[in-house]
């Protein structure tokens, strides 16, 4: 990362002194000592006029001795700060760069740029950044939550989601310091999320900032709610799910499986279905909340066919119809290799025994967290079709080292999920577990996973890449495209 800043610094120099090179160039021949005593000259016009010495005339002893000059005549200026910054960046060790860090700061204050800024913010959004993991990896929490408060909130969103989300999922710190951590931190966040402060010119507009700061806000109010409900804070968990983005409430399936807990752990019993009516329509529910709803609704109506009636009328009709769109934009027609795999059984499955059969297969990894994301997802679709015999799901393990089988069928059994599993083949000359899985490679254009492929006739029908994060969203997509290839003469 810090190397990143060097370089960004470096060509941002660069790119100035090419800019102001022929405007200065009366400046050739001049004399350093009495460029600075002259009243005309401003700060910013000695900078570009050393630059020019640096950089265009390659005349490093004239550069050396301005900048020096301009220095001592503005101790507190541009050229001062971005020449300390630079020294920052050069330290070696960590305890060197916080204290360097931390003496920066001191001398050129963020408050005081903050007073008058200019367009060195992307100084004080480095020094922050780096300087606030220092203080995570050593541990120096309540001086990080202390060093946050002043911050603006992209600064701050950077720091929570490098640090505070980081130690959540790799569990590097103490549940309870770091929720401590966590709910100062959000509760900043919320207070400055309006501050425009990713408004920038050529990246972010007025409503692309804004949109952008809903966006990080709601990912670091994930993270807290999800650590707050790990430590059974459920009621204080609840509090925080009113701060979320229209977009972000009901968007996010895990979350929305959580917030449902919590509106069942802390009695509000009213709550839930008109929630669970929202989450639909946003199309991000878990089977557990399918169950939940179904169960809330049939206990008013048993009438047959009601309840599927009542689920259809919340769907969107709007993001059902994006949806078959993308569908079927990613249908395809080709000829795929024949194959044969073994199963958790040891058993063989032949690709030629399948015919007219439409079969989904989903290749995933015990590596890869988006595969495993989608397993709930893949278990309703399972089950949807699980009586249905023209239609078979397999789950595809490639790329994966070691004991793959054991690895595979381990996950999968431990996890509880009723999967028909088969292993992917060794590629007898790479060695690698990914036999099949390369024959398809030249199709998709891309070798990453999760990757789900529908085939019938011997030929690849549909194909699509990723995980959307949504259970219910991925059982809709595929079973569109399954019906769609029921439906052929």
């Amino acid at each position: 990362m810090r190397r990143k800043i060097s370089l960004f610094a470096g060509c941002l120099l660069l790119g100035i002194t090419t800019v102001v090179a022929q405007k200065y160039e009366p400046y050739r021949n001049a004399d350093p000592k009495e460029l600075v005593k002259r009243k005309d000259l401003t700060e910013q016009q000695l900078g570009d006029i050393q630059r020019y010495y640096q950089f265009q005339l390659k005349d490093t002893i004239r550069g050396a001795e301005l900048l020096g000059l301009v220095i001592n005549k503005y101790p507190k200026g541009a050229l001062a700060r971005l020449t300390t910054f630079h020294k920052v960046l050069a330290t070696k060790t960590l305890e060197e760069m916080t204290t360097t860090s931390e003496k920066f700061l001191e001398t050129f204050p963020y408050a005081d740029w903050k007073a008058h800024p200019t367009d060195q913010e992307f100084i004080y959004y480095s020094i922050h950044r780096q300087l606030g993991a220092a203080y995570m990896d050593t541990r120096q929490f309540d001086k990080l939550i202390a060093f946050c408060s002043p911050l603006n909130f992209k600064t701050e969103n950077e720091i929570y989601r490098w640090n505070i989300m980081r130690a959540y999922v790799f569990k590097t710190v103490g549940r309870d310091t770091l929720t401590r951590m966590s709910t100062a931190l959000i509760n900043e966040l919320i207070k400055k999320v309006n501050d425009r402060s990713y408004e920038e010119a050529g990246v972010f507009n007025v409503e692309k900032a804004a949109a952008n700061a809903s966006e990080q806000l709601d990912n670091e109010l994930e993270t807290h709610i999800s650590l707050l409900y790990d430590e059974k804070q459920y009621a204080a968990a609840k509090e925080y799910f009113r701060y979320r983005s229209p977009k972000g409430t009901y968007g996010t399936a895990d979350l929305n499986n959580k917030h449902l807990d919590i509106l069942q752990k802390t009695g509000d019993q009213q709550a839930i279905q008109p929630f669970l009516e929202n989450c639909v329509k946003a199309n991000a529910m878990t089977a557990h909340m399918f169950e939940t709803l179904k169960s809330l609704y049939t206990a008013k109506d048993k009438t047959p066919g009601a309840y599927d009636k009542y689920l259809a009328s919340l769907k969107s009709v709007t993001e059902q119809d994006e949806l078959k769109a993308a569908v079927k934009a990613n249908l395809t027609n080709q000829e795929y290799i024949p194959f044969a795999l073994e199963d958790a059984e040891g058993n063989m499955v032949r690709s030629s025994d399948w015919n007219d059969k439409i079969v989904v297969l989903d290749f995933w990894a015990t590596w890869c967290k988006p595969c495993i994301a989608a397993f709930p997802g893949m278990q309703m679709l399972v089950d949807k079709y699980a009586n249905d015999p023209q239609v078979a799901v397999y789950m595809v393990g490639t790329m994966q080292t070691g004991n793959y089988k054991e690895k595979s069928v381990g996950y999968v059994k431990q996890e509880g999920f009723r999967f028909h599993l088969l292993h992917d083949a060794v590629n007898k000359k790479t060695g690698e577990q990914d036999q099949v899985f390369r024959t398809f490679v030249p199709f998709f254009q891309s070798s990453a996973i999760p990757r789900k492929v529908i085939l019938k006739d011997g030929v690849m029908r549909y194909t699509a890449e990723g995980y959307s994060g949504s259970p219910s969203k991925l059982v809709d997509e595929l079973s569109y495209a399954i019906e769609l290839l029921k439906a052929e003469k």
